[in-house]
């Protein structure tokens, strides 16, 4: 007596499963070198050497000889092209969009950290000293006030939550734009 076992082809209790392995979320090695050259491009931009003009060539005040007006460099202005360039290009490398969020995200942090010598401690500020006045005594200069850190500091908040939600918008810009570019 042989048995053959015949495949079914009407199991109406099987189920395909469909399970993406782990890591499959569409991260490519170039979104990782992009997301570095960006982190690199902002804590350089945001760094010391940016702000006192070395970056940019100018190692005394960038002005234009004949009527004494600021001028900008043409770096500067390439780096700031740049800057909102590669989260779209990190966005359009990106198979999902949180992935792509996350990425052209990513860098902004450690450009905050570098950047702001301060981003942990509260700001320090120096009260002037106070010349003596009708009989009063001059008073020196004396350490007063201290406010919050700088990344909850009521002038600066605003302003980083908007640079933080600017390359999350810019990294789901590309992905759309990827997306499209694939689907076509």
């Amino acid at each position: 007596m042989s048995a053959t076992v015949q495949p079914r082809t009407k199991d109406h209790w099987s189920l395909r499963l469909r399970v993406k392995r782990p890591g499959a979320g569409g991260i490519r090695p170039a979104m990782i070198v992009l997301a570095l050259v960006q982190a690199l491009l902002l804590a350089l931009t945001a760094s010391s050497l940016a702000t006192g003009g070395g970056l940019y060539g100018c190692s005394t005040a960038c002005v234009n000889a004949a009527d004494q007006q600021p001028l900008t460099p043409a770096i500067a202005v390439f780096f700031g092209m740049l800057m909102l360039v590669l989260p779209v290009a990190i966005g359009a490398l990106a198979e999902e969009w949180p992935a792509a969020v996350a990425f052209a995200v990513l860098p902004w942090f450690p450009a905050l950290l570098i950047a702001a010598n301060t981003l942990l401690a509260p700001t320090n500020t120096i009260v002037p000293p106070t010349p003596a006045k009708n009989g009063q005594p001059a008073i020196p200069y004396a350490t007063s006030k201290f406010g919050p850190p700088f990344w909850l500091d009521g002038t600066h908040l605003p302003v980083l939550l908007f640079s933080l939600a600017l390359f999350a918008f810019l990294g789901w810009l590309g992905w759309t734009l990827g997306r499209a570019f694939r689907n076509a």
